[in-house]
């Protein structure tokens, strides 16, 4: 046989994804590498045909210092065979320095049995381009998860604000000011309400902890959320000047985090509190309208004995409302007028919040009613927010202040944390979802797995074959294009499942619900149109899907390995025949021919 005709065979098939494969002798170490592109020429490896004494001679030569560690743990005859044994695929990235420029590569090995003899199959593919988009992807995911426009309602509005994720309850306090500063508060950390109570024995003033420990935990804020969309509270910090005010609400920023801002109004309510004095003294009116001349838009004064109100100032947009300015009967008033001033969508809100028994037992029990709402004008709805406290055992002073911009603001914050949010899962290229989706999607599926849920799903893994070659001999324009039609193959036959990109040429299907019950179908299909696309120069994927096996896979990792494995040998099928080749590696381990 003319052997040289037999490697043009070999390089033929696997030059399309690899640039260097190796053929090793899993009995003797003999080994014969193929190189297809120039790279390793300029490398100078050393090569004495033991496979595993000259990567470890190599590996001080021209792996990347950062990844010498690694590489030594991963790439050795005892630790790679074992990862094949386990999960029936080796697949390790990793750099090499080319040209004193550190290069990611990737290396995929395989293992195979002829004759009563063992041989690795092992191909190395320069990735340096995909892996590099994936880092920048990655950054750009985490920069997201910060939230700028946050930054710009803080130096607005807060002196401390913190982010809190509902799944792992990890914290950050994006930002302190002086008052905050002075107190032993951690910037970051794990268990946020746990580590909020530790903090009140030590920050919140003696006679409020049991207040702060009673009100925020995580049962009561969520259901506040849920139900009224905001929280809020006022309670004493101990400060290097003594106990003072602040007030904190918290409101989701979306389904799975929480923003919580804490305001110093130390000086707002000790002026609210000297006039509830002075009320009670007779000297109500002229300190109410300095009060209001700071802070509110109304204000109402209400005799608990009689239900008499009087309204003692209306800014320009109550005075466009047809709200009396006195009366009896305050509750009852309260539910006509809301009928003709209060947005229709929040009267509900209104009806069951502010009436009598509600407001009396908030104030019992809290100190203080809170209430935010919108008001019908001219120019729109409106949102406003009322605060109700105790002037005296029998007097109730409420006031209304317009919010609305500000509540504009935090709504567009809201939705642009959840825009980056969703960006930071999307794929730039094809528009489908992204390896960190990937991951969350993982993470739920273990979840349900360790809890002994019963969950039935498979996974499929496609390849793209020959990207490398289009990239090469078309250009990266035309590899984009090849990526997207590959994007839209694998999403148009799973077309019931979620669908990731999750490396430069690699996607992944979930398979639930219909398409897990016709996966067999679907997977003929899929087949059927590669082998038709083979024959129009079309897109060519590589697939392997494994179901889940309840009885023995222990996470969604486990089926991950056994699919990338049937894609690995589906994708050899496809380039000329595995038997074929495997025949040729044979033949040439045995001649141990030097190429």
């Amino acid at each position: 046989m003319d052997m040289h005709l037999t490697f043009e065979d070999v390089a033929s098939a696997l030059s399309l994804d690899y640039e260097c494969v190796f053929f090793v002798d899993n009995e003797t170490n003999n080994y014969s590498m193929f190189a297809f592109r120039g790279k390793h020429t300029k490398l100078e490896l050393t090569d004495t045909r033991d496979f595993w004494a000259d990567t470890k001679v190599n590996m001080e030569a021209v792996v990347c210092p950062e990844d010498k560690q690694s590489f030594s743990d991963h790439i050795n005859r005892e630790s790679l065979l074992k990862a094949i044994q386990d999960d029936h695929a080796f697949d390790f990235k990793y750099r090499l320095m080319v040209e004193g420029v550190p290069v990611w590569f990737q290396m995929k090995a395989v293992l195979t049995h002829s004759q009563g003899r063992e041989y690795l199959v092992i191909g190395v593919n320069n990735i340096d381009k995909q892996e590099r988009e994936r880092i920048e992807l990655e950054q750009k995911a985490d920069k997201s998860k910060t939230y700028g426009q946050i930054v710009m309602a803080l130096a607005e509005r807060y002196d401390a604000l913190y982010m809190v994720d509902l799944k792992t309850e990890h914290y950050v306090q994006y930002k302190s000011e002086r008052v905050f500063c002075e107190l032993s508060i951690a910037l970051e950390g794990d268990n946020f309400f746990n580590q909020l109570r530790k903090d009140a024995e030590q920050v919140i003033y003696k006679d409020d902890i049991s207040l702060i420990q009673e009100a925020l935990t995580r049962e009561s804020l969520l259901k506040d959320l849920d139900e009224i969309g905001v929280f809020t509270l006022r309670y004493r910090l101990n400060t290097a000047t003594g106990p003072q005010y602040v007030k904190l609400m918290a409101v989701y920023s979306d389904k799975d985090h929480i923003v919580i801002s804490v305001t110093n109004i130390d000086a707002m309510e000790r002026r609210e509190q000297e006039l509830q004095k002075k009320a009670s003294k007779g000297e109500v009116f002229g300190q109410i309208v300095m009060a209001l001349a700071e802070r509110y838009d109304a204000l109402y004064m209400v005799d608990l004995t009689t239900d008499h109100y009087a309204l003692y100032k209306s800014e320009r947009l109550f005075c466009e409302l047809s709200v009396a300015l006195e009366g009896e009967d305050f509750f009852n008033q309260l539910k006509k007028d809301a009928m003709t001033v209060i947005y229709q969508d929040d009267i509900p809100l209104i009806e069951a919040g502010l009436d009598r028994e509600s407001l009396l037992r908030e104030l019992d029990e809290n100190g203080m009613f809170s209430l935010t709402y919108r008001l019908n004008t001219p120019t729109g709805p409106q949102y406003v927010n009322l605060v109700a406290v105790y002037a005296d055992k029998n007097h109730v002073v409420i006031s209304v202040t317009n919010v609305d911009a500000q509540v504009r603001r935090e709504q567009k914050i809201r939705e642009e944390a959840s825009i980056n949010f969703e960006k930071a899962r999307r794929d730039d290229l094809t528009g489908i979802k992204n390896k960190n989706a990937y991951g969350e999607f993982e993470k739920k599926l273990d979840q349900q797995i360790q809890a002994g849920e019963k969950v039935e799903f498979a996974i499929a893994i496609c390849d793209v074959n020959g990207l490398k070659t289009v990239n090469d001999t078309q250009g990266h324009k035309a590899g984009d294009v090849y990526i997207k039609n590959a994007s839209r193959l694998v999403c148009n036959t799973f077309k019931h499942s979620p669908v990731f990109r999750v490396g430069g040429d690699e996607f992944v299907a979930i398979l639930r619900g219909d398409d897990f019950e016709n996966r067999e179908k679907l997977e003929h299909d899929f087949v059927e149109t590669v082998k038709s696309n083979s024959e129009h120069d079309k897109v060519i994927v590589a697939c392997g899907i494994a179901v889940f096996d309840q009885a023995h896979d222990k996470n969604v990792s486990a089926v991950f390995e056994r699919a990338d494995a049937l894609m690995y040998k589906n994708k050899m099928s496809m380039k000329g025949g595995r038997d074929e080749i495997l025949n040729t590696i044979i033949r040439t381990i045995g001649a141990r021919t030097t190429i």
